[in-house]
C-alpha cells in the first residue's frame, strides 16, 4: 500500500468532491497516489475513467516528459499524496513491493480506459527466461488462456502480430521489446493472441505467485521499461477516449 509513510510526501492533502487535484498542462514534476477517495480523470473535458484507493496517477506524463495532458478531480472527499515524480527511479530500484503496486493500478487504468477505444489502440506490452524458436504461423501467446509468463522478443523475420478476435491490431517487431499479458497481477484471462510472422525466436520468463516483485527486485530495469511502455499505451489510450 502506497501511504504517505513509504517514501517522502510533498505533501497529504484533502480535496473536496469536484475540486480540482492537477490540470491538463501542468507540469509533470509530481505524481499523486489516492490514500482514501475517488478521483475523476478527464481529457480534453471529457471523463475517461474513476480511481479509488491505492491508485497512482500522473507517472505518464513523466516517462513522456509532456506537461500533464489529463486533468483529475476528487469527486468526493478525498485524500491524496503528491511525490516528486523522479521518486520513481528510487522506487523502482529500491521498493519492488511498491512497483507492483504501481504496475497493478497503471494496468487497471489501461482496462479501464481501453474498454472503449480498445480495438484502435496499436499493441505494445511489457517486461524480461528460457529461449523458444516459433515458426511462421506458430502461436505464442493464445487468447482467452491464463498464464504467468512474460516474453522478449530476441529477433524476428517479419514480426509478431498481435489480433484480437482474429482481426491484427498491431505487431511487436522490435528485437528487445518486451510483450506480455496482465493475468498473472490481474489473475485475468490473456486478451490477445500473439502469433509468428515468419520465424521468431522468443526469450520467456515464468512468473510464479510472488515472483513478480523478486524479478523486479533482481532486475529493475524490467521495471522502468515496464512502467515506460505502459506509460506510452496509457497516453494512447487517454487521446483515442477522448475523441
Amino acid at each position: 500500500m502506497l501511504e504517505s509513510n513509504t517514501i517522502e510526501a510533498v505533501s497529504v492533502k484533502e480535496y473536496r468532491s469536484g475540486e480540482a487535484i492537477v490540470r491538463e498542462g501542468d507540469s509533470n514534476e509530481f505524481f499523486y497516489a489516492i490514500l482514501q477517495g475517488e478521483v475523476q480523470i478527464y481529457q480534453m473535458e471529457k471523463p475517461i475513467r474513476i480511481l479509488t484507493d491505492k491508485d497512482v496517477f500522473g507517472l505518464e506524463n513523466y516517462y513522456r516528459g509532456i506537461p500533464y495532458s489529463t486533468t483529475a478531480k476528487a469527486t468526493k472527499n478525498s485524500r491524496i499524496a503528491t511525490y516528486k515524480s523522479d521518486y520513481i527511479e528510487d522506487i523502482v530500484y529500491s521498493k519492488p513491493g511498491l512497483v507492483v503496486m504501481i504496475l497493478r493500478s497503471v494496468y487497471l487504468q489501461l482496462e479501464q480506459t481501453t474498454s472503449v477505444a480498445e480495438s484502435n489502440i496499436p499493441y505494445s506490452e511489457v517486461i524480461n527466461l528460457d529461449v523458444r524458436e516459433y515458426g511462421d504461423g506458430d502461436i505464442i501467446i493464445e487468447d482467452g488462456t491464463y498464464g504467468t509468463e512474460v516474453y522478449k522478443l530476441c529477433q524476428t523475420e517479419q514480426g509478431l502480430e498481435v489480433l484480437k478476435k482474429d482481426v491484427r491490431v498491431g505487431m511487436i517487431t522490435k528485437p528487445g521489446e518486451y510483450f506480455g499479458e496482465m493475468s498473472f497481477i490481474l489473475n485475468e484471462p490473456r486478451s490477445a493472441t500473439i502469433r509468428s510472422v515468419g520465424r521468431s525466436v522468443v526469450e520467456v520468463i515464468p512468473v510464479q505467485d510472488g515472483n513478480l516483485e523478486r524479478l523486479i527486485s533482481e532486475n529493475p530495469e524490467v521495471a522502468n521499461r515496464i512502467i515506460t511502455t505502459l506509460a506510452e499505451r496509457l497516453k494512447k489510450a487517454n487521446l483515442l477516449i477522448a475523441k
